[in-house]
């Protein structure tokens, strides 16, 4: 089970320690967990901190606290993580959910601090669901954030709230995707034609990542249509309004979803 999209793997990214101030590079980065298209930019959660993808072999680093972020996720222009502190900070660990309201430069705590590690996170509206690494579960906010409940096994590798829902969302549980109108009380299979590896959701619009193809979807999944193609398979997918990012063959590859 992949309960968080791991980029580890994918870069292939095994190394001995190496100073916060220096990763600035994929071959620096001992850890990348996560990676997310927010606006106009690539943003990677690592083991060293939050940076800017610029290029194949090149990472900005964003913010003074390098600390590990598991969970990476976006809601507008508000950045949302989870983690653990840096060894200097005097937060508590974990960190429960923390919030960005400057692109990642600096964050304050929304709650769970010293509770809870989420390995995933997904936000849309008001909702957010996130995976406990602490315990396994599957956990839901109504209140972005203020209060939660768990609501049952972190079972899925992926989840996309879908929009303008109260406890709508699809999920990716070993390769298939389901739905669900009640924050996953009970779901259903949708159909489709192979395994899938991502999900997203931005605006109206549903993408999933399938094989070496991405399909977009712009009637709350009831049909699909090929957004593009790929000569590789493709890892995982992160969509905002301007672009989408998509992991292929250990690549960072983009174009543009919006005007």
């Amino acid at each position: 089970m992949r309960p968080v999209k791991i980029m580890a793997t994918v870069f292939a990214l095994a190394l001995t320690q190496i100073s916060p101030s220096s990763a600035a590079t994929f071959d620096s980065v001992s850890h990348i967990h996560g990676i997310k298209a927010f606006n106009n930019t690539i943003l990677m959660g690592t083991h060293e901190g939050l940076f800017e993808f610029v290029a194949q072999n090149s990472m900005k680093p964003i913010g003074k606290d390098r600390f590990d972020i598991m969970g990476l996720d976006s809601n507008g222009a508000t950045l949302f993580a989870s983690g653990h502190p840096s060894a200097n900070s005097k937060l508590p660990n974990p960190v429960g959910l923390l919030r960005s309201v400057d692109g990642g430069k600096n964050w304050k705590s929304l709650s769970l601090l010293g509770e809870v590690d989420f390995h995933f996170i997904e936000v849309s509206g008001s909702q957010i669901y996130g995976g406990n690494a602490t315990d396994g579960s599957l956990m839901y906010s109504k209140n972005l954030g203020k209060s939660w409940k768990r609501i049952g096994e972190m079972k899925f590798t992926d989840i996309a709230i879908l929009p303008g829902t109260q406890g709508g969302a699809l999920a990716i549980e070993n390769g298939k995707l389901f739905k669900t109108s009640n924050s996953f009380a009970n779901s259903t299979a949708v159909s489709f034609k192979s395994e899938i590896a991502a999900v997203e959701s931005v605006g109206k619009d549903l993408y999933i990542a399938s094989k070496n193809q991405i399909f977009r979807s712009t009637d709350q999944a009831k049909s699909w249509k090929i957004f593009k193609s790929y000569k590789a398979d493709i890892s995982d997918i992160s969509v905002s309004s301007k672009i989408l990012a998509a992991i292929v063959a250990g690549e960072v590859l983009t174009i543009k979803v919006g005007a």
